[in-house]
């Protein structure tokens, strides 16, 4: 014979196993989706790094293409004795600022034409610029802004460029800045500097280098 105290009992212990397994399969749901949301931030922010470094790469190899194009060295001397002179270091900065408009791009004002890259965003600023002439054992920096060229003495095998390059060569250095749009379009600024010199070979041949 059953008590309806014992009966009633009965009920309320189902229905409180079945309030506990319908709150654990809420908490088992919430979890799951919490945990794809999870990955899916995760799976979003390690595309945003690859893009990065593969925009780093892209803008690393422009700049040192446009330090590359300001070498333009006085073949006639070169022809001679194999010495890389670059006779004016301001036409060398304007060489570099066209090839780097160029190859990154961008306009007259350092913005990126419309249909251009897609790894900046605003205008790219020139933070620094600097040749490097050799004389035996001297070697001579020159650092090229809008408004003046300061010039500065230094020992061959000792003197580096603000990178920690050693100057073994005639050579151009650049430092550039610029905005990049990122993940959640967050915008950050991008830094890159490069430098390239050519270096004479005994058979008379010039080879290109860049760190």
């Amino acid at each position: 014979m059953r008590s309806e105290n014992s009966e009633h009992q009965r009920q309320n212990t189902e229905a409180r196993i079945k309030g506990l397994r319908k709150s654990e399969g809420k908490a088992e749901y919430v979890l799951g989706m919490y945990s794809l949301i999870l990955v899916m931030v995760l799976a979003l922010a390690s595309i945003q790094i690859m893009q990065y470094k593969a925009d780093s790469d892209i803008a690393e190899d422009a700049l040192a293409a446009s330090c590359l194009a300001a070498l333009d060295a006085d073949p006639y001397r070169y022809g001679l004795n194999h010495k890389l002179v670059i006779n004016d270091p301001v036409s060398a900065r304007g060489i570099f600022e066209n090839a780097l408009r160029k190859n990154m791009n961008l306009d007259d004002s350092y913005r990126p034409l419309s249909g251009g890259n897609g790894y900046v965003s605003g205008n790219v600023t020139i933070e620094d610029f600097r040749i490097y002439l050799i004389d035996g054992d001297e070697v001579t920096e020159y650092v090229v802004t809008d408004y003046a060229v300061t010039e500065n003495k230094g020992t061959y095998g000792i003197m580096q460029t603000p990178s920690g390059s050693i100057v073994r060569s005639a050579g151009a250095y650049a430092r550039v800045s610029f905005d990049t749009e990122g993940f959640l379009g967050v915008r950050v600024r991008a830094c890159k500097e490069a430098y390239a010199e050519m270096l004479a070979c005994p058979d008379g041949n010039g080879i290109l280098r860049t760190d």
